[in-house]
């Protein structure tokens, strides 16, 4: 083995300097806006270090597993990986060059090859693993649904996956693999011939169909490669990463076209021609499904008329009615069509926000307040001016099979105190 303890000081210098590299590129990517992330970062910075420090093959072995192990299970991509042996692979040879050590030069090329070579097969292996597990955990999350719909494609698309990783992980038969023609697998089948008029002609639906020709590309050169005796577990890495990534964004999209069928065969409150609360329950729990299912953030706001009673006492109820249907028509503008939109009750409003972070919930909110004081309604020759106070929250995703009442119910409780913050804060703002 190369002793590579003895240039421990080289080695830890040129890590820091990728991960400065690294920070900077990804305009400071490992700051405390990302804790959890540096967290994992350190610790796995730390587990590679550990790996120049070993005496023996069989501890190289026992913590290559363990360095690997992290790395998939925290979702650190290969390249990232890579790039930091790459790094420290260099700057070592050039260290050994200007000292003229030729023949460490030769033994620290050879260490560098057999280490990468090692940890990209024991990732390789790890990843597809973890690919199959988290598609089966997707599955699951559907299988969950009380309404599938269009979900019930996607599920085809993602028994589909499995069946293509469990041809790469294990290759045992040459004929195993899935359909690789975009439009003859069962999605492909049901995405060509899919006739249902305010869907088909959407940006969505075409962009689902650009996402799954692309998917079954790079599928078909997955495939060519383990056919050929060409499997290169570092390119078929990359090439399962991006099948991933993609069969994600279809799962997006699918999604929004899920929830603008579902909101279109809803029934409607008579005034708004919102959802009504009765529907908020099932809703909530189909989209916390399938934001699991699709890995993707959901979020949820809720709205209150600010003085909503004295426009009542002083105008009238037809009044307070034109007002409520004047801010339906606002949420309307501002939303998107797969967004759920609820009447909750008399002037509040809940709507639930699929695949859209709390960030972009807090923009859309206060576009929503702005919107709304800047207008004016009309009723019976009389302006008339309101303004709205909105509560927002992020709906945490996690792998829990069962969404319990109380989980619903603690999600109202905390958009609720949201909103009771912004009206004691003063109205007319978003919290």
């Amino acid at each position: 083995m190369f002793k590579t303890e003895n240039y421990l000081n080289e080695i830890q210098v040129s890590l820091d300097n990728f991960y400065i590299d690294f920070e900077f590129e990804k305009d400071g990517y490992l700051n405390g806006n990302h804790f959890e992330y540096a967290q994992n970062i350190t610790e796995h910075k730390n587990l590679l270090l550990n790996l120049f420090t070993c005496m023996t093959l069989a501890e190289a072995k026992e913590k290559t597993e363990e360095f690997v192990y992290f790395c998939v299970t925290h979702d650190i991509p290969y390249m990232f990986v890579y790039g930091e042996l790459l790094t420290i692979s260099r700057n070592l040879m050039k260290h050994l060059a200007s000292e003229g050590d030729l023949e460490n030069l030769q033994r620290l090329n050879a260490y560098f090859d057999e280490l990468e070579n090692e940890i990209t097969n024991a990732y390789f292996h790890k990843f597809l693993r973890r690919l199959a597990t988290k598609n089966h955990i997707r599955l699951s999350h559907i299988s969950n649904l009380v309404e599938k719909n269009l979900m019930i494609h996607y599920q085809r698309h993602i028994e589909w996956m499995i069946q293509l990783i469990d041809y790469v992980e294990h290759a045992e038969d040459e004929h195993s693999y899935p359909e690789l023609k975009h439009n003859n697998c069962a999605f492909g089948k049901w995405l060509h011939n899919a006739t249902v008029p305010y869907i088909v002609t959407t940006s969505h639906f075409k962009e689902v169909g650009n996402l799954h020709r692309c998917l079954h590309d790079l599928a078909s050169e997955v495939v060519q490669q383990c056919q050929n005796g060409l499997k290169s577990p570092k390119h078929l890495i990359h090439l399962m990463q991006r099948i991933d990534y993609t069969s994600l964004e279809i799962g997006t999209e699918i999604a929004v076209l899920n929830d603008m069928i579902m909101i279109e065969e809803y029934s409607k409150d008579p005034l708004t021609g919102l959802l009504t609360r009765r529907l908020f329950e099932k809703i909530i729990s189909t989209q916390i499904e399938i934001a699991k299912a699709t890995e993707s953030h959901c979020s949820m706001m809720m709205c209150d008329l600010d003085h909503f009673k004295i426009i009542n006492d002083t105008y009238g109820h037809l009044a307070g009615d034109a007002v409520i249907q004047h801010f339906s028509e606002v949420l309307r503008i501002i939303l998107r069509r797969s967004d759920f939109i609820f009447r909750f009750g008399g002037e509040e409003f809940i709507i639930i926000l699929p695949s859209t972070s709390e960030a972009d919930t807090h923009k859309i909110a206060q576009k929503i307040c702005d919107y709304s004081a800047e207008r004016e309604v009309v009723f019976d020759s009389t302006p008339l001016h309101y303004t709205v106070s909105i509560g927002i929250t992020s709906i945490n995703i996690d792998n829990t099979n069962c969404i319990l009442k109380e989980t619903i119910q603690r999600y109202l409780a905390e958009v609720d105190a949201k909103l009771y913050l912004a009206k004691r804060n003063g109205r007319n703002r978003v919290e």
